[in-house]
């Protein structure tokens, strides 16, 4: 009995998952002839071939969720029409005949839980700049890349030539010429919760930095009924997510536009060794493009509403999760700053402006001032004594803040961010974390969330 596998070398362990058994000599089964019946591919990067043969010349590679149709089977082989696929080009002049191997083929497409860790295939069944990054991360390096030959190989900065792959060269065509991203697969808040939920105090001394003394009253959240958001594609805050989420509630193109090669940088005062080579397989550099163009909006403490557009933004690629300085733990889109050009006809926000939510609507959010209700809890803690700034021990006043936005003035809030402060672990000073909530049909969700950190 030989088994045989059907797909690019780098996903030969997901067929194997899948088994294909053949039946050889005497005992092959005669061909199953039926009318031709629709199949989507299931393997990341398939090879259709000329005959049913493992060694036979491969006539076309397709990815997951291909369209083919089905003529016959035999021995684990099924002779099957392509026409193309959309997201490689245009349709073929004439169907393609070939054959594939069954264990690849079946009746439903994939979907993205079903295509699970497996990168490669989870890019193909719902392509974005996120899941391009996981498949060009996920890509394994041929020996000569890897660091050690690298470190033999390279001079400082000297480029890092990756070889050519038919399936990224794919990839990168496709997400060059962008795609339109479903809201649903790129925004998950899950349950409703209560906002409160989420505000904890230290109420007790750690590592030398005080107990924060408890709220005199706890705070009122506003009465919450279905309002401005009717469903979770009605709106993606910029702190609860990045490009992806907010091009698919946008409805805009996203394009990902390589701009350079991967750098390999060497460190000589130890080893030497490479630190880090940037980007992802062959892409260093890239440029993200929305278009039509991506409206994001913002909301100020006063209630005024302004509007910026972006066409085009640098895209950091360096696969950094953290640094030192406020953040988001999660996803979270930066202020593109002066890649993103004024809206006419909303409010010109200074600088100094202190914006309490940005946010992406399928529409047009109006321009008119929305209401902006701010309650105060009091808190504080002891700031121990710190010669010559300190002389003694001081009391540091401040406060948990509650926003309440109300986008159409009906009395009910839309958008709600929280407040809440603690003693830096070096000055004492407040340090704040920022939880902002959605109310999508009268629940609050989370969506997002932004701390600050002290930094030595």
């Amino acid at each position: 009995m030989t088994t045989f596998f059907e797909c690019s070398p780098h996903r030969v362990v997901a067929a194997a998952v899948l088994g294909v058994v053949l039946s050889g000599g005497a005992s092959a089964q005669a061909p199953t002839v039926a009318p031709a019946k629709q199949r989507y591919v299931q393997g990341s990067w398939v090879n259709l071939r000329e005959s049913a043969q493992s060694q036979a010349r491969v006539v076309a590679q397709v990815p997951a969720n291909t369209v083919l149709q089905q003529l016959t089977e035999r021995d684990g082989w099924c002779a099957v029409l392509y026409a193309g696929d959309a997201r490689l080009g245009p349709p073929l002049a004439e169907p393609l005949q070939a054959h594939v191997a069954c264990n690849l083929l079946a009746d439903q497409p994939l979907t993205l839980a079903q295509a699970g860790k497996d990168a490669a295939r989870a890019f193909w069944v719902a392509p974005s700049p996120n899941r391009l990054r996981a498949y060009g991360n996920a890509l394994p390096r041929p020996p000569a890349l890897q660091l050690p030959a690298l470190a033999k190989s390279h001079a400082h900065e000297m480029p890092v030539q990756y070889p050519t792959r038919a399936e990224w060269e794919a990839a990168k065509k496709l997400m060059r010429a962008g795609v339109v991203l479903r809201p649903e697969q790129e925004i998950d808040r899950g349950s409703p919760i209560n906002p409160l939920d989420d505000l904890k105090l230290a109420t007790r001394a750690v590592d030398h930095i005080p107990a924060v003394t408890p709220l005199a009253s706890k705070p009122n959240l506003p009465a919450i009924a279905p309002s401005y958001f009717r469903s979770h594609t009605s709106v993606a805050l910029l702190h609860e997510t990045d490009a992806d989420g907010l091009a698919a509630v946008a409805g805009t193109r996203i394009s990902v536009i390589p701009t350079g090669a991967p750098v390999g940088r060497f460190n000589r005062h130890s080893g030497p060794e490479i630190e880090y080579v940037t980007g992802f397989w062959d892409v260093g550099t890239a440029d993200q493009a929305f278009a039509p163009a991506l409206t994001l909006y913002a909301i100020t403490h006063q209630g005024l509403v302004g509007g910026h557009t972006v066409r085009q933004r640098y895209w950091d690629i360096s696969n950094e999760e953290h640094y030192c300085g406020g953040h988001y733990p999660g996803r979270g889109f930066n202020d593109p700053g002066e890649e993103a050009q004024p809206l006419r006809g909303y409010a010109r926000l200074p600088e100094s402006a202190e914006v309490l939510a940005r946010l992406v609507v399928p529409g047009k959010l109006p321009p008119d001032a929305v209401k902006v209700k701010t309650r105060r809890y009091a808190t504080s803690w002891m700031q121990p004594a710190d010669p010559p700034i300190r002389d003694k021990p001081q009391r540091k006043n401040t406060a948990v803040l509650v926003h309440e936005i109300d986008l159409d003035r009906d009395g009910v809030a839309d958008i709600l961010r929280i407040d809440t402060p603690s003693p830096g672990g070096m000055s004492f000073e407040p340090i704040f974390e920022w939880r902002w909530y959605l109310n999508i049909n009268g629940q609050w969700f989370r969506a997002g969330h932004w701390v600050d950190q002290e930094c030595t």
